[in-house]
């Protein structure tokens, strides 16, 4: 039960738990995917994190206006790409992050409709629980990370507060171009066409084809194998049982709410919102895989696996099952976006990925000093230059 307190037109409630189906506050899933509340709700629970929630109500009994995830840990994430160490040169005890905490995407979440006069007064009062929230546990600022450039200005000219924004690693979108995917392909600049076609000739000489299905949890064990692969490679230590788990917590995200499987496992009922893309080999054997999740309009790439130990790997797989096929799905279903996350910017730019800035915001109450960001973006290699989100169209060929 929402704990509500008056501010001028508005109230700011307190949540410790979300519900991810309730059709009255629907809206809250119009902002993308990694702010939904199926998105936002998995996050609950994670290791190391404690996930809570403002709700901002218009009046006392009214309709709820806006929410604010916010999640503290101590020494912050393991996953340096949202760890304030990197955008500091140090390590918070207490680090509490706003909105999303996972995904590379965040979005503020306000109801549609609110007058420009509105937002600024909603907006105001969460943030100014929000900060209240964070320093009784122990954090003297938040970091609202990988907003877009408009939502980090609109958050900066709140008054009362102290802001400053820093770049982050930008997120990577496919449009498709076209009816078809040989449409999309011939609508590309001549030099991203040719490396595309270049890879689906480098693929079909290695004897693979491509295919997209909709995930079933029993088909899951099988892929889990590959993910780990990918990770090791990548100098990661990760079990086949953790892998197992992160694909049925994809596969929870996006399936129906009809109730358990008819497989005794308690899993919910696979749904065609989630999808595998799948390179297999002349024998019809998996070489690679990617995992996707379409929320809305957009399918967003989530994992990637590769059987390296069985000599796969070489011939383009890993462009097959996270861009191509993806694209071609995305096309049949009249999708408008493919998400393809942070890094490896100039390979998924080069075959048509834009590149959308984001950027992290460090905010406090406006008699604090913030610290000076003095970020470490080195272990992205070449990916750090591309922090400003350079477009598509500007990379060299």
């Amino acid at each position: 039960m929402d704990r509500l307190t008056p501010c001028t037109s508005f109230t700011v409630g307190e949540r410790a738990r979300l519900d991810a189906s309730g059709a009255e506050e629907s809206w809250l899933d119009g902002g993308g995917f990694y702010t939904s509340r199926r998105w936002t709700v998995s996050q609950e629970g994670d290791r190391g994190f404690r996930t809570e929630y403002l709700v901002g109500h218009d009046g006392e009994t009214g309709p709820t206006g806006a929410l604010v995830p916010f999640h503290t840990a101590s020494g912050g994430d393991s996953n340096p790409l949202y760890n304030e160490a990197t955008l500091l040169g140090y390590t918070p005890d207490v680090q509490v992050l706003a909105g999303s905490r996972t995904g590379y995407d965040n979005r503020i979440q306000l109801r549609p409709g609110l007058s420009g006069a509105d937002r600024g007064r909603l907006l105001t009062a969460l943030c100014d629980r929000l900060l209240e929230r964070a320093e009784e546990r122990g954090a003297r600022h938040v970091s609202w990370w990988y907003l877009p450039d408009e939502e980090a200005r609109e958050l900066a000219a709140l008054p009362g507060f102290a802001t400053v924004a820093t770049p982050c690693p930008p997120t990577a979108v496919v449009r498709p171009r076209g009816a078809g995917f040989e449409e999309h392909v011939a609508a590309l600049p001549a030099s991203r066409r040719s490396l595309v076609r270049r890879d689906l000739r480098r693929l079909a000489a290695g004897g693979y084809r491509s295919r997209s299905l909709t995930a079933d949890p029993a088909d899951l064990e099988r892929y889990a194998p590959l993910v780990v692969q990918v990770q090791v490679r990548h100098g990661e230590e990760l079990s086949e049982e953790g892998a197992l788990r992160y694909l049925r917590r994809c596969l929870s995200i996006g399936s129906d709410d009809e109730g358990p499987g008819d497989d005794g496992s308690g899993s919910k009922k696979s749904s065609d919102s989630v999808v595998i893309t799948e390179v297999v080999d002349e024998k019809d054997r998996p070489a690679a895989f990617a995992l996707g999740i379409v929320h809305g309009r957009t399918l967003h790439m989530r994992v990637f696996g590769c059987d390296y130990a069985g000599g796969h790997g070489a011939s383009g797989e890993y462009f097959e099952a996270t861009v191509y096929e993806p694209l071609r799905l995305a096309l049949a279903r009249g999708l408008d976006a493919v998400h393809l996350g942070v890094t490896s910017y100039r390979a998924k730019s080069l075959r048509g990925a834009e590149l959308r800035p984001r950027r992290t915001l460090l905010m406090s109450r406006s008699e604090r000093d913030l610290p000076a960001p003095a970020p470490d973006w080195s272990f992205l290699g070449d990916d750090e230059r591309f922090l400003a989100g350079a477009s598509s169209e500007v990379i060299p060929c």
